[in-house]
């Protein structure tokens, strides 16, 4: 079996099991917690971890916890649809069709993540600004999370990574994008 089609394949198989893991995570962590963080896991299912005890604390300063996320229904269908494409990659030709197939695989790849980026930049955006005025705490300014790394939010630092499905799915794309080279590196 040629390197391209193990690549795309491999990458297929990742992105159809990322699917269904979770995507990103949020730890919280602040001086009334001293021996643990609060924790968020968003995946296709939604929102899970600690969410009472944050929407809790979060009404304090007057965010409103997402209770919907219906970008979150349309990932897994999406996702299959991708590695379906991939897929179809590893078995195209080497001529010049099957390399359009394959950068036209990692091209919505890309668009997919980068559009996925920018959704959770915006609903973080929303989450720091979309607020109650009338909250019991005003001292807290407005404030956007940042996509990677920490965040200062009152009294608390907000950490948001990649999860394992997000993790899984920049190495899928590595991958799809090292198959669909003109001489796969492997």
């Amino acid at each position: 079996m040629a390197a391209r089609r193990r690549l795309f394949l491999a990458a297929a198989a990742i992105v159809a099991i990322a699917a269904w893991l979770p995507y990103w995570g949020f730890l919280m962590s602040a001086p009334q917690y001293p021996d643990e963080s609060l924790t968020l896991l968003v995946s296709h299912r939604g929102i899970a971890g600690d969410v009472q005890e944050v929407e809790t604390l979060q009404q304090y300063i007057g965010v409103r916890f997402p209770e919907h996320l219906p970008e979150l229904e349309w990932l897994p269908p999406t996702m299959m649809a991708l590695a379906a494409l991939l897929a179809i990659g590893a078995f195209a030709g080497a001529g010049l069709a099957g390399r359009l197939l394959r950068w036209a695989g990692v091209g919505v790849f890309v668009v997919l993540l980068l559009a996925s980026a920018a959704t959770v930049q915006r609903r973080l955006w929303d989450v720091g600004h979309v607020r109650d005025r009338h909250a019991p705490i005003t001292a807290v300014k407005d404030f956007t999370p940042r996509l990677f790394g920490p965040t200062k939010v009152g009294n608390f630092t907000v950490w948001s990574f990649p999860h394992v499905g997000g993790i899984a799915l920049v190495a899928a794309m590595t991958l799809a994008i090292a198959g669909a080279r003109k001489k796969a590196l492997v």
